[in-house]
């Protein structure tokens, strides 16, 4: 496993993603997406940022599932 990978699952065993989209009530926007990219960087370097969206959006999911 490379480091981008572990350290997307270290993230992804965090509740930083989930915690962004509770914040945001499951909607953000590009400027807000890139605030949350930097701070993500800024401790789990390197990272795909594709699979972080794809995380966000599996949590965006859940959460809204959530409020039915």
């Amino acid at each position: 496993m490379g480091k981008k990978e572990e350290n997307l699952k270290k993230l992804s065993r965090t509740a930083v993603a989930m915690n962004f989209v509770k914040k945001h009530n499951g909607e953000w926007n590009h400027e807000q997406w890139e605030e949350f990219c930097g701070i993500i960087q800024s401790k789990y370097s390197p990272i795909d940022l594709d699979q972080v969206g794809l995380l966000l959006e599996s949590k965006r999911e859940t959460y809204l599932a959530s409020k039915k």
